[in-house]
């Protein structure tokens, strides 16, 4: 990816003795972004027990991106780990995401 821009941040949690933390994604969010942010995500979701996906100021999503996703949930369940997903998304993403069911996928 040609651009700096600042994709994600892992926040953990600060709290004495939890294994949770954010991660917060913003901007574009398609298979070109996914080399930079992949590996970090899966890193996160190995070693913490609750991982919360925030989305936040987001330009464009993919079906790449929710695969990857739904993967990452997927994983996280069959470990007894906990994945919830908070979206602040664009209303013409919204609408593709509820018009084409694939909201359900990160709910």
């Amino acid at each position: 990816m040609k651009r700096k821009e600042k994709i994600i941040q892992i926040k953990p949690s600060k709290k004495k003795g939890e294994s949770s933390a954010s991660i917060i994604l913003e901007k574009e969010l398609t298979i070109f972004s996914l080399e930079g942010i992949k590996d970090k995500i899966i890193d996160a979701v190995a070693k913490y027990d609750h991982i919360e996906f925030v989305f936040k100021a987001i330009n464009n999503m993919d079906l790449a991106f929710v695969q990857l996703m739904y993967s990452i949930k997927e994983t996280a369940k069959a470990q007894n780990k906990k994945i919830t997903f908070n979206m602040e998304l664009p209303d013409d993403i919204k609408l593709l995401f509820n018009n084409s069911d694939l909201i359900k996928v990160l709910m």
